[in-house]
This record gives structure tokens, C-alpha cells and sequence, in this order.
């Protein structure tokens, strides 16, 4: 009688015993399906580069919706480069046809020196940007903040439109940078460009690898 009276209270408190769905993040492979290898299952679990890490939402900040603010910088610093080149040369063009005195050549030498400023700060910030050289990225900044005053200063407007245009997105790119947002490591997940601009970006990086550049 005792031994019957004992099995039925061990099966009641079993039966009274709570049951959960949880399962712990350690199961292995073997627990869950018998016929898996331990050692497969727990890898997978366990590995960096599951679904999960990859598809985490982006934390970064777009530039105008566009595209993040490394790909903005870039693209950018390039079309400032050629625009700066292209103004100085149409307008040192300009002041030739008027004439030779002393006078059209010191504004013909200003505005040279101008536009190869101007273009330079944007070779940095573009080297800077594609390296991940915050330094660089820093001066490129510094660089362009004073540009912006100075055109401020003289109410040069279209020029302080176009600066302000480019130091937005240097100084965004910079903090990111620097609080770790944005790195060689999480790019690949903060990477952004608007559907139909990614040809134009390959074609663009294509243009710009080393490989072409030596051609």
C-alpha cells in the first residue's frame, strides 16, 4: 500500500508540475533533433553572421533620404572637385578675352588659387572618407567651415549654398565615425543608396579603383 500510495504522488506533483515552451539558448542540436550532428547545431546558433545580426536595423543617419552619409561625402567631394575646377577655369577664361593689365591678373590668379583650394579641401575629405581617416575627415570639416564663413562674409550666395551643401554631411560623417556608428565593420549594414542609384555608384567606383587609375 505504501509503495502504490508514493507512485501516485510523484505522478500527481508531475502532472501538477508547470510546463513551458522555453527553450534554452545552449540546446543543442542533439536535444531537439536526435538525428542532427551536436557540434553543426551549435555553431549555427552561436555564429555571428546568422540572420538575426545581419538584417538589424540601420542606425545611421541618410542624407536628404538619398543615401548614408559615407556615400554622400563621396559623391560630393567628387562633383565639388570638378565643379570647383570647371568655374575657374571658365571664369580665368573670361577675364583673358577683357584683357592683360595687372589688374585681370591678380583677380585671374585669385580665382585660380581659389578653385584649386576649394578643390583640394574636397580631395581630402574624399580621401578621408573612402581610407575611414578621421583625422583627415576633421580637417576636411575645419577646412570647410571656414570656406563657409569667409563666402558668408563676401555674400558670395550660390558658393555658400554649395559649401553648406558639403560641410552637412562631413560633420554627420565625422560624429559617426567617431561614436562608432559608422566603421569599416558595420558599414556593410549601414550602407545605404536610394533603388536605382547603385548602378550609378559601381559604375562610379569602377571608374575610381586603382586598377582603372594606373590605365
Amino acid at each position: 500500500m505504501t509503495t502504490n500510495n508514493t507512485a501516485g504522488n510523484t505522478t500527481a506533483i508531475a502532472e501538477n508540475e508547470p510546463q513551458s515552451d522555453y527553450v534554452a539558448a545552449t540546446t543543442t542540436a542533439e536535444e531537439t533533433d536526435p538525428g542532427a550532428d551536436a557540434g553543426v547545431g551549435a555553431a549555427t546558433m552561436m555564429s555571428p553572421t546568422s540572420t538575426t545580426y545581419n538584417s538589424r536595423p540601420r542606425t545611421s543617419q541618410l542624407f536628404m533620404g538619398v543615401c548614408d552619409m559615407r556615400t554622400a561625402v563621396v559623391a560630393l567631394d567628387v562633383l565639388h572637385i570638378v565643379y570647383s575646377l570647371l568655374v575657374a577655369l571658365i571664369l580665368a577664361i573670361m577675364l583673358l578675352c577683357q584683357g592683360n593689365s595687372l589688374f585681370l591678373f591678380r583677380n585671374l590668379l585669385a580665382i585660380l588659387t581659389g578653385g584649386l583650394i576649394t578643390a583640394s579641401v574636397s580631395g581630402l575629405g574624399l580621401w578621408s572618407a573612402m581610407q575611414w581617416h578621421t583625422t583627415g575627415l576633421w580637417c576636411a570639416t575645419v577646412l570647410f567651415g571656414v570656406i563657409f564663413v569667409w563666402r558668408c562674409l563676401v555674400l558670395e550666395w550660390i558658393d555658400m549654398m554649395v559649401t553648406a551643401l558639403l560641410l552637412y554631411p562631413h560633420i554627420v560623417l565625422l560624429v559617426e565615425i567617431r561614436s562608432g556608428v559608422l566603421s569599416e565593420t558595420t558599414f556593410t549594414q549601414e550602407e545605404y543608396i536610394l533603388p536605382g542609384g547603385r548602378d550609378f555608384v559601381d559604375m562610379a567606383h569602377d571608374y575610381l579603383s586603382p586598377q582603372n587609375s594606373m590605365v
